[in-house]
């Protein structure tokens, strides 16, 4: 049966209908239509039908208010190709016109984007008069910027942000002067060159670019070329990063003190001995907050020293909430997995101190008995929170956020059609599985289309696998794609049953299809064949979803509850009643992250501990957007 949508538009009523199966041989994409009381309009349709060989055919057409069809147009066949893999550093240097191996000229790159601090405030002026009042001002100001040159990219693409819509029009129509090839991944290239190359002054002039870097990834490239510069050929500390500990900018700051911590021969603990104690004393004289934390943080780990985690735990009252998932995550981690009488981190802020407190009652009385030289620390919680909301009006403008372990907005991605699944790559871009576009697809955090592919059909979710293998899951399908997103194997389902699914840590898989009065689970081994073992779950809707715990236990997204089964008994182990949930996450620290899209006013998602105390919330904004899935990583 068709799903119907309706929202109100200047008093007109907009009908968008999606109907998940066949007509004809062709599936209907997308049918929108408009309608007013008095006199009923025509629908317009637009249909696809795979071909043999694996073409598509495109067919659009107008549906009278009588019944009949016009055919507006048919497009000819279309090949669905292989996404094309990503670029590697040689190549996106090569579309650069740089040699890899030419240490002075990669400098030169860098420095020709790297501009003064009196050159950014005149950007950022030129910016602002970006969304002047007066049309000669604002052509005036691109001019302008465009003459600077790609030295003023990174000012720029934080422009495109700008909530005065003129100035991020006007910022985008610059960036399309002065971007030809995708900036932020050559500059990260650079960043990693300049490592191996280690030509003189490539420290500094990695230091001096730091503050115009445009995304985390590039940031992240920089830092890890810090970290492998911080030690000269002949063994003394590099001397930018010494100096770089009392920069006036806080980034520096932060960069040089990780570099120096964690640079130098990793067998030994304080790795730089001429640095350490001008870089510890640093890091404990620091004002920021967020630098502080990452340099104990860093401290800790690498030095292993027992001194520095009372000084984290002092922290704690001030942390924002990010910080603290992540400095919990390791505490429990040295604990066994267990927090101690008093030690979980409740919703209220005066928890905090009494949290803190517990866990320092527990370092002072087991500390003297932990082995920290040996003690192995896998990061399971970085803070990091990722948000799907769903236009809830039925247009194609739903949005997917990352929020940092400060809780703002590290990038967004606008416009999506109605998203229902994303995940995070290593190299920090942002793969999709786009439902109603039919298709996969991998963005840049800046919102750069990297490469697409159309999946047959109705992607619901998507999970990168071991060995750089991908899993997607649609309605009708379930792929296993290679790194070039080649699929190599499938599992067809052409009734269009399958309302969820997810990998298992064992290698199997689950899906969940549509029965009467119920939903059925399904394994798959390896190689996407049925194992023939099945598992009875609640109903649910293609909207919800359900991720694994471990090989045998799953939370499970159903109608009125999110519930917790052990596939192997088929047993319900926990449940929590609430309206719809939409999606489920069993946290490191024994807490439940559940997102209620249909909780007023605009929806949330809630943190329960194990005793179903709400200890965190997050709550949608806008009132056309809601959140559909919301993850912490």
């Amino acid at each position: 049966m068709p799903d119907h949508r309706t929202a109100s538009i200047s008093g007109m009523q907009v009908a968008v209908v999606a109907v998940t199966g066949l007509v004809a041989g062709l599936a209907i994409v997308a049918a929108t239509g408009f309608a007013t009381a008095d006199e009923p309009q025509p629908r317009i349709i637009v249909r696809m039908a795979q071909l043999p060989g694996g073409e598509v055919e495109v067919v659009e057409g107008i549906v009278l208010p009588n019944g009949q069809a016009i055919v507006t147009r048919r497009g000819g066949a279309a090949v669905l190709t292989e996404a094309p893999p990503p670029l590697s550093d040689e190549q996106l240097l090569a579309k650069a016109g740089l040699d890899k191996a030419d240490g002075p000229a990669l400098l030169e790159y860098l420095k020709k984007r790297t501009i003064s601090e009196g050159d950014l405030a005149r950007v950022q002026e030129l910016i602002r008069r970006l969304g002047s009042d007066a049309f000669d001002a604002r052509r005036e100001a691109v001019q302008q910027i465009v003459a600077i040159g790609a030295a003023a990219i990174g000012p720029l693409k934080a422009a495109v942000k700008d909530p005065d819509p003129e100035i991020a029009y006007r910022a985008r129509q610059a960036l399309q002067e002065l971007e030809k090839v995708p900036q932020g991944q050559i500059i990260a290239a650079v960043a990693r060159r300049l490592a191996v190359l280690r030509p003189a002054g490539a420290a500094e002039v990695l230091l001096q670019h730091a503050p115009l870097s445009d995304d985390e990834a590039t940031l992240q490239a920089i830092q890890h070329a810090l970290i492998q510069l911080a030690v000269r050929a002949d063994g003394k500390p590099e001397p930018a990063l010494l100096a770089a500990l009392s920069d006036r900018l806080p980034l520096r700051r932060r960069l040089a003190a990780i570099a120096l911590i964690e640079g130098g021969p990793p067998q030994q603990r304080i790795r730089i001995p001429d640095a350490y104690p001008r870089v510890r004393d640093a890091v404990r004289q620091e004002t920021v907050l967020d630098n502080k934390f990452h340099g104990l943080w860093s401290l800790f780990l690498t030095t292993r020293e027992p001194e520095y985690l009372p000084e984290l735990l002092d922290l704690i009252p001030q942390l924002p909430r990010g910080y603290v998932w992540q400095l919990e995550d390791l505490l429990l981690q040295l604990s066994g997995g267990e927090h101690p009488p008093g030690g979980r981190f409740g919703r209220n802020p005066d928890s905090l101190p009494q949290a803190r407190d517990a866990w320092r009652r527990w370092w002072n009385d087991k500390s003297s008995s932990l082995n920290l030289a040996t003690f192995t620390y896998t990061p399971r919680i970085r803070g990091v929170t990722e948000i799907i909301e769903h236009d809830i009006r039925g247009f194609p403008q739903s949005r997917i956020l990352q929020l940092g372990p400060d809780l703002k907005e590290r990038w967004s991605l606008a416009g999506l059609n109605h998203p229902l699944d994303m995940k995070v790559l290593p190299n920090g871009n942002i793969l999709v599985a786009e439902t109603n576009n039919n298709r996969l697809a991998e963005y840049t955090p800046q919102g750069g289309l990297v490469r697409s592919q159309m999946v047959n059909h109705q992607p619901i979710a998507v999970q990168p696998l071991p060995e750089e293998r991908l899993l997607v899951i649609c309605r009708n399908n379930v792929y296993l794609f290679d790194k070039n997103w080649k699929v190599l194997a499938q599992h067809p389902r052409p009734n269009f049953d399958i309302f969820a699914g997810c990998a298992l840590p064992g290698g199997d898989v689950l899906i969940i299809r549509n029965v009467a009065q119920g939903a059925q689970g399904v394994r798959l081994d390896a190689k996407l064949q049925e194992t023939r073992t099945t598992h009875s779950f609640a109903r649910l809707n293609y909207m919800q979803s359900v991720a694994a715990i471990d090989a045998e236990r799953v939370l499970v997204c159903e109608y009125n509850r999110v519930a917790e089964y052990n596939l192997k008994t088929g047993k319900l182990l926990w449940h929590h009643s609430c309206n719809n949930p939409t999606s489920a996450q069993r946290l490191p620290n024994g807490n439940t992250l559940i997102t209620l899209m249909h909780d007023p006013p605009h929806g949330r998602a809630i943190e329960l501990d194990p005793s179903g105390e709400i200890v965190w919330e997050y709550r949608g904004s806008e009132p056309g957007l809601r959140p559909l899935r919301v993850w912490r990583r």
